[in-house]
Formats: structure tokens, C-alpha cells, sequence
């Protein structure tokens, strides 16, 4: 793979949620910064049991989640869902991941068997996809928003695309 200079590469952990509505949220980490990354999510999630939702979540918890993942450096955060209806499930993702490349240039999405070395990072992406999943009024008015702990991030949905 060509990058040009302007184009930094990103390795990108990837969750896929498969139920309707399909949505893929990928965190993405400098390559340089993989092990760094790893060990402050695991410092910061060391022993807490991960809300099932974070809407639900104690807000105590949740703030302290906030911190303790703010310096896990990342490159970013993008989620993507695909509320079409009657979307076959390989298709929306097939989707997703197209419109991820595309709108993230450099970035290359870890193989499950690289991923699960890092299950730290895994669980920080899973806890994401929780909140990205949340109708936005939700995190968006909530005083513990763990996107803030990223320096840049995308949340939205896909355009409607002819079959």
C-alpha cells in the first residue's frame, strides 16, 4: 500500500455490531503506539466490570471511566451505522469497511488473530460502540462523554446508496 506523505497510517481495531442497525466502530492507534495504547487501557479498565450500557451506567462509573481512558493515546475514533432497511448483513458491512477506507485514509484494520492480543484496546472499542450506539441526544447532553477522551472522532450513518 502507497500512502502519500500527508496520509499518517492507522491501525484500526474494529467492532462490528450485527444486528439491525448494522454498525462498525473502529478505534485507530499509530502503529509506534500499539503497546503504549494497550497498556493504558488495561491500567484504566483494570478491574472494572464494563457496563452492559452506558446509558444505564452509574454516572460515577463513568466518569472515572472517562479518565482513566483519556490517555490512552489514539489516533482517532470512527462509527458508522447502516440503518438501511432490509440490508443484508454482509452487505452493510462490506459497506461500512468501504466507507471507512474512504473517509480514513492510511488506515488498516487489525486481524482478529492481532486483535485479541490486545484486549484492553478490545474492550475500550466495545465500550465505544456503546456509546456511539445511544441516539445522540443521549451522550450528546451527558456530562461523562466517553468520546471525549479521543481527540478526534466521526459518529454518523451511512448515505443512502442504490442497491
Amino acid at each position: 500500500m502507497c500512502l502519500s506523505p500527508m496520509v499518517r497510517r492507522v491501525l484500526c481495531l474494529l467492532h462490528w455490531h450485527g444486528e439491525p442497525p448494522y454498525g462498525l466502530t473502529a478505534l485507530g492507534v499509530a502503529p509506534d503506539q500499539l503497546t503504549e495504547a494497550e497498556e493504558k487501557a488495561a491500567a484504566g479498565l483494570a478491574g472494572l466490570a464494563l457496563p452492559a450500557s452506558w446509558e444505564d451506567a452509574d454516572p460515577t462509573l463513568r466518569r472515572h471511566l472517562v479518565a482513566a481512558c483519556r490517555p490512552v493515546p489514539t489516533a482517532g475514533l470512527w462509527h458508522v451505522t447502516d440503518d438501511r432497511p432490509a440490508l443484508d448483513e454482509d452487505r452493510a458491512r462490506q459497506d461500512c469497511l468501504r466507507a471507512l477506507t474512504a473517509e480514513w485514509p492510511g488506515t488498516e484494520p487489525l486481524l482478529t488473530e492481532e486483535a485479541d492480543r490486545l484486549p484492553a484496546l478490545t474492550a475500550l472499542v466495545r465500550l465505544t460502540a456503546l456509546v456511539c450506539r445511544m441516539p445522540p441526544g443521549v451522550w450528546l447532553d451527558a456530562e461523562e462523554d466517553l468520546l471525549d477522551i479521543y481527540d478526534t472522532y466521526t459518529v454518523g450513518t451511512l448515505p443512502d446508496a442504490p442497491p
